[in-house]
């Protein structure tokens, strides 16, 4: 039964409708179908002034904060066209939180807040860097590191041509919080986005509800959202939209400290969607990852990319590969990777010669552990009309167990699970493709209750039927 609920849920995701982000100049709703937000129109620069409400009160309260300043009462312009920089230096110290009423916000040079705790939230608030400006923009923890910071409600604009500033790098030692933080201008100069760093361990961050959806040049080499290697804490990453960057789209890569990346959609980024590398049991769920523009942000296109660490789970993910420059595939357990599960999840594969699912070889020098496992795929669905290569590979390892995994891909010549110097088991699976269902070279791989179909239907109408494979029991 759970298998057919799975098979049903994931046959019903794959007749949904889903927004890719090839021209992402047209991209005005949300990934989870919320509120549009303009995308050829600047936020208003009407100046509003008198009192701020209860919003940034309470949300001061909230964080141990004793004191609120409205930026504009104090006299910042909101239309854009003066420099606010030296507002934020007299008023953003420890305990107080800084709110931005609506309008534009020139901001040319990089603002630090260091000791304590700080905040800076706004309503429909944007800062606006002069034209030409790449450096960061608000650099909170440095030198000396923040105990707490929150920053909230705020957007980037990026439009002005060599415009790319970082607009956000923070470092606390017990709470970071970046919510509803929106970019817009497609980043044309060398600088990654967002950092975060948590350098206690018993430290949290909550990035939430971040909206990078203009990517950046490829060949910049720039990166959507990062883990920087001062973080020793627990990080997550829930419901944020990052497209089109060359060098990932989030690059979590922490020496310490757990990541969760929940919900959320990461489209055409170069080298992967979402890469996690930790050391600590880390989970991406709920999470879209697609690629379908083939001159996007860069190459090696890969979806999800389990880097290295132990106990790594993927699961409730749907990943798309439907157009790339190239890749490694679409959930990729990389060479270093200790061990990892991907469970629930759909794999759509129409770019030929791509793996949905590839298990890499360990490389040269690699922890022993990284031999052995387990690398565990239950209840997988992998579809879409890929010519060429397998759905899935795997080569030297040890561990593999595929099970429940529904395999159907019609194309010419693709090949259901080739396996080379691998040790496991597939069981309780169905693998339909027009090219070697299995293929199991100096491989000891237990088998059962496994069907495989040589003649797949040119059509995914009927997956639950097809893939509906007896218990066993």
């Amino acid at each position: 039964m759970r298998r057919r609920k799975f098979l049903a849920a994931a046959a019903a995701a794959a007749t949904v409708g889903l927004a890719g982000c090839g021209d992402r100049s047209q991209d005005t709703t949300t990934p989870e179908g919320g509120p549009s937000r303009p995308t050829d129109q600047p936020p208003s620069t009407q100046p509003t002034q008198g009192e701020q409400g209860p919003y940034p009160a309470s949300m001061a309260e909230e964080w141990g904060l004793d004191r609120v300043v409205n930026l504009a009462t104090e006299g910042a312009d909101q239309s854009g066209a003066r420099e606010t920089a030296d507002y934020f230096d007299d008023h953003l110290r420890d305990g107080t939180l800084v709110y931005l009423p609506p309008g534009r916000y020139r901001l040319g040079r990089t603002v630090r807040a260091d000791g304590g705790r700080v905040g800076v939230v706004g309503e429909n608030a944007t800062i606006v860097p002069p034209d030409g400006f790449d450096g960061t923009l608000f650099a909170f923890g440095y030198p000396e590191t923040l105990s707490d910071v929150v920053i909230e409600g705020l957007t980037f604009d990026f439009r002005a041509e060599n415009t790319g500033a970082r607009p956000l790098y923070a470092m606390a030692s017990d709470r970071i919080a970046a919510r509803e933080i929106e970019v817009r201008g497609e980043v044309d100069v060398e600088q990654d986005q967002l950092r975060f760093d948590v350098t206690d361990p018993k430290g949290t961050a909550l990035v939430e509800d971040v909206r990078l959806p203009d990517g950046a040049v490829p060949g910049t080499g720039v990166t959507g959202m990062e883990v920087g290697d001062q973080n020793h804490g627990d990080l997550t990453f829930a419901d944020c939209h990052v497209a089109g960057f060359p060098d990932n789209g989030l690059y979590a890569n922490p020496p310490e400290g757990e990541v969760s990346v929940l919900g959320g959609s990461y489209l055409n980024n170069g080298i992967s969607g979402v890469r996690i590398e930790t050391r600590d049991a880390s989970v991406v769920r709920g999470v879209h990852v697609r690629c379908d523009d083939g001159s996007g942000a860069g190459e090696n296109m890969r979806g999800i990319r389990l880097r290295s660490g132990e106990s790594l789970l993927v699961e409730d993910c749907l990943v798309e590969m439907l157009e790339v420059t190239s890749s490694d595939g679409g959930i990729v357990f990389s060479s270093e990777l200790g061990s990892a599960t991907v469970q629930n999840c759909q794999v759509r594969v129409d770019a030929d010669d791509i793996n949905a699912i590839r298990i890499k070889s360990p490389g040269d020098g690699t922890a022993d552990d990284a031999h052995h496992g387990p690398f565990r795929c239950e209840n997988v669905l992998v579809t879409g009309n890929a010519a060429g290569g397998a759905a899935v590979a795997a080569a030297n390892r040890q561990g593999c167990e595929f099970s429940n995994l529904c395999v159907h891909q019609p194309g010419q010549r693709r090949d259901g699970i080739v396996a080379e110097n691998v040790h496991g088991e597939v069981h309780d699976s169905y693998v339909s493709v027009t090219g070697t269902p299995l293929s199991f070279s100096g491989s000891s791989i237990s088998r059962k209750n496994v069907v495989v179909d040589r003649s797949p239907e040119n059509s995914d109408d009927d997956v639950q039927r097809r893939c509906s494979v007896p218990s066993g029991e």
